[in-house]
């Protein structure tokens, strides 16, 4: 097929549009493992000792999170 009679083709500019909508949505979901990853590996480095602080951040971090979204 003619590439330029798919300037005019709706479901093919349809189709592309889905396409890339889910290769950018798989990027999202691979990047936010990634992020998931180097944050469960930054927890492993910090001492015990620290460990309460660091629990408490990070739930004032989801607290914030829950109330920005309406989830609380």
């Amino acid at each position: 097929m003619n590439p330029l009679y798919n300037i005019w083709n709706y479901n093919y500019i349809q189709q592309q549009a889905q396409q890339q909508y889910h290769q950018n949505q798989v990027q999202q979901v691979l990047e936010a493992a990634h992020k998931l990853q180097d944050y469960l590996d930054s927890v492993d480095k910090v001492d015990p000792a620290y460990q309460g602080a660091m629990t408490a951040a990070c739930c004032g971090v989801l607290l914030d999170y829950a109330k920005k979204h309406g989830l609380i």
